[in-house]
């Protein structure tokens, strides 16, 4: 029962309005295109035009400027669909974020770091026993210790802004709006698993599975831990340790396939997460005093 979940208390009779639900659904789009065209100008002036270009320039480099220019995009993007969401569904916009009093950033660092140690044992296994291939680009002697720096700084920041995006709009309104409509908890979760899959555009389907997992993970860690904290920790450190350690993420980059031992390390990893989440709620110093945040 949803009634278990602080962070779906937030839900008020406005959110199960038809009236309000087609409206948020008529203003979403119409602010994506509008940020969209707004956000994409924007970083084409700031780059003479050159957005996620092919160039000479260190890998390293590319990546740190387009990891910053995803970062800003999704940013913009989901601050403008919540802001839509604050006006239609008359509520603040940190109801869609936790449920506690304020906003737990120990929580976000248990949750990346109990992340770190869970991707770090799948690529160790994928090296030594799979022979899975890595550029580990922070160890790179042919990049200068500033490039490496700058670039851990920008990936950073840059992925943080966008794992925060993706899990305000997914896990924080999509999730609640999906709540508002059912009282089935596998409903709630395997519609945020399934649209937040389609949403990053990768149909293999190894692709698909991995997406799927992750987001039916971090909607757990939500729905769990009453808000978005260990779920944006995750986030942000799962892809982290691709981009130091798997390789530079770049624009050019071909998209994710897989097979059956990919599957089966996401398996492994959506497990390892269910796990450290419930680990995570015996911990009353992380999760302190949760209430509805309306």
């Amino acid at each position: 029962m949803i009634a278990e979940f602080p962070f779906l208390q937030a839900i008020t009779e406005r959110d199960r309005r038809w009236g309000r639900i087609a409206a948020m659904a008529l203003a979403a789009p119409i602010v994506f295109f509008v940020l969209s065209i707004v956000i994409a100008v924007t970083i084409a002036l700031s780059t003479n035009g050159d957005i996620f270009a092919v160039t000479a320039d260190p890998k390293l480099q590319r990546s740190a400027i387009y990891v910053l220019q995803l970062g800003a995009g999704l940013g913009g993007l989901a601050f403008g669909i919540m802001l839509a969401a604050h006006y239609v569904f008359a509520r603040p916009l940190k109801s869609w974020l936790t449920a506690a009093p304020e906003f737990r950033w120990n929580l976000v660092l248990w949750g990346a770091a109990l992340t770190m140690i869970g991707v770090g044992v799948v690529m160790t296994v994928d090296v030594v026993i799979l022979d899975g291939q890595f550029e580990y680009p922070i160890f790179d002697p042919t990049y200068s210790m500033g490039l490496k720096l700058a670039y851990v700084a920008a990936v950073l920041v840059g992925l943080f802004v966008a794992a925060t995006a993706e899990e305000v709009v997914f896990r924080g309104y999509l999730l609640q709006q999906t709540a508002a409509l059912t009282k089935r908890t596998w409903v709630i979760i395997a519609v945020n698993a399934v649209v937040f899959a389609l949403f990053h555009l990768e149909f293999d389907p190894t692709a698909l599975a991995a997406r799927a997992l992750a987001g039916a993970a971090f909607a757990w860690a939500a729905l769990r831990l009453g808000g978005l904290e260990f779920a944006i920790g995750a986030h942000v450190a799962t892809n982290l340790m691709l981009a130091l350690i798997q390789g530079p993420m770049l624009p050019e980059d071909p998209g994710v396939a897989g097979d059956v031992d990919d599957i089966l390390g996401e398996v492994g990893l959506a497990l390892y997460m269910i796990w450290a989440v419930e680990i995570t709620r015996r911990m009353p110093r992380l999760i302190g005093s949760i209430s509805s945040p309306t």
